[in-house]
């Protein structure tokens, strides 16, 4: 595993100091985070700077692209660059790049995270007395909610789905709650369970204790109030506990119109595809519940696998119309790739003269569209059918120029033929979902909740051939990273 220790700053050391002035220092200074400026800092940057967006690459978002020959085989790439990266991900092999966009990035970024977090939580108890009571309340509320957070992603990302009766004994992943004090300490795989336990835990206590006042800007770029609730709503639903997911899906809405977190594309479409982005992803929309900053090269389109013209047609199309994310533009690369503008590069130099340095993108972690669906699926699941259909028709009338799906609809439905009736909502739920989370990363744990089969198709270029994902497919469970794995933690079972 690569651990990560947190040494906020380096001490600057003039080499005139003589030897007892340099032992006098001390080595680690998290002991100087001793005023509630620097500790409210730190919690700040408690947030991954790396992307689970390249699970898509996984699902069935994309595809071969290319055109087929006389024999119905796909050619080459359409235009599109491939890495070693994209053909791992491509056919569920292990990724063994350390790179932006790949496994060991996020498990290493998220630990940094957890670490910033636990520092945080640590330097708390240091404040001094007469500082705002109220205010080291936020900063407690969003340090335990960041760490809840990248542990649930961790888990959900390296261990099994939730269930609940093998949570007790599926593998999950290392639960870190304090500051590593030891030079390469050991940890072991907590339990899914054990897991579940304490991001429950951390969830429910960040919930109570953050307070949006004391954030400046934005206040997009740290957890709310509103984007706790958010989390609820996703770690409830992905645990099953349907009950719990209406509850704070219903906090969360507190008595306003779910229509006001619902985006409305009529104010999306710009001049340019980065306009355009920029609009989708604007921190003055209420549809907009919490950014990160994350580094990644999957914005640059004529990389890695994406859809055809048709797959993408195919995806915004639906028994009651076209999704107006198509009004906004549907954007091309190469001959073949085709996307939404949902993702803008920026670009980090590595100084003010630089040519070089890192991409990236603002990344929503929530949105508010996926509260409404959650609660949609756990009413559906719950077995309140015409609350599920309510509940889905508020999304799909502001996304389909106000057509809604009725009774007849999903009974006589070409798409979901020989299926119950709960069973075909269920599956327009998750088509919708698919729509939603296209560039956010989150189709890939809806195919691991609902054990969906995904088949990909190589260029020919490439080796060609056909790979399938079966339905309980133990490559689901992205494996521990090597450095992880040579520190003594268990293998996820091939």
């Amino acid at each position: 595993m690569k651990y990560v220790y947190i040494t906020i700053t380096l001490l600057l050391i003039s080499i005139n100091w003589s030897c007892e002035e340099f032992l006098s220092e001390s080595p680690d200074n998290r002991l100087e985070l001793n005023s509630i400026e620097k500790v409210a800092d730190l919690g700040a940057r408690a947030y991954a700077q790396a992307s689970l967006v390249f699970t898509d690459e996984m699902t069935d978002l994309v595809g071969g692209l290319g055109n087929r020959n006389g024999e119905g085989m796909i050619i080459d790439a359409g235009g599109n660059r491939l890495d070693n990266n994209n053909l791992q991900a491509y056919k569920w092999e292990d990724i063994t790049s350390e790179d932006s966009d790949t496994p060991i990035s996020y498990w290493n970024n998220a630990y940094e995270a957890i670490a910033h977090s636990n520092q945080t939580l640590q330097s708390l108890k240091n404040i001094e007395s007469g500082t705002d009571p109220k205010h080291v309340e936020a900063i407690r509320g969003e340090a335990l909610l960041t760490r809840a957070y990248y542990h649930f992603m961790l888990v959900n990302l390296f261990g099994k789905h939730y269930n609940e009766s093998t949570a007790s004994t599926d593998l999950g992943v290392p639960y870190i709650s304090a500051p590593e004090e030891t030079f390469l300490p050991t940890y072991t795989r907590n339990s899914v369970q054990s897991v579940y336990d304490l991001v429950e835990q951390d969830l429910l206590d960040g919930l109570e204790l953050i307070n949006d006042e004391f954030f400046e800007g934005t206040k997009k770029f740290h957890f709310s109030k509103l984007s706790g609730l958010a989390f609820a709503s996703r770690f409830y639903l992905w645990k099953g506990n349907y009950e719990k997911c209406i509850e704070f899906s219903n906090r969360f809405y507190n008595g306003n119109n779910p229509l006001s977190f619902i985006k409305d594309y009529a104010s999306v479409g710009g001049a340019s595809y980065n306009e355009t982005a920029d609009n989708y992803n604007s921190p003055d929309d209420n549809s907009n519940l919490l950014f990160a900053q994350v580094f990644s090269v999957h914005q640059r389109r004529a990389r890695g696998f994406r859809l055809n013209p048709t797959e993408l047609n195919n995806l915004i199309s639906s028994p009651v119309g076209n999704h107006v994310s198509g009004t906004t533009g549907v954007w091309s690369v190469g001959t073949q790739a085709r996307y939404l503008s949902r993702l803008r590069e920026f670009f980090f130099r590595e100084s003010l003269s630089a040519t070089t340095g890192l991409p990236y993108f603002i990344e929503q972690l929530f949105k508010g569209e996926e509260v409404i669906l959650n609660r949609a699926e756990a009413k559906l699941m719950s077995g309140d059918f015409e609350a599920a259909l309510s509940d889905l028709n508020i999304l799909v009338g502001a996304h389909y120029n106000g057509a809604q799906y009725v009774n007849d609809d999903i009974n006589n439905s070409a798409l979901f033929n020989e299926r119950t009736v709960n069973e075909e909502l269920l599956d327009i739920i998750l088509e919708e979902r698919k729509i939603e989370f296209l560039d956010h990363g989150l189709r890939w744990f809806d195919i691991k909740r609902y054990n969906i089969e995904i088949t990909h198709e190589l260029p020919l270029t490439d080796g060609g051939g056909i790979f399938i994902l079966e339905a309980d497919d133990l490559r689901k469970v992205i494996q521990i990273p090597t450095d992880a794995l040579n520190s003594g933690l268990t293998p996820n079972p091939r």
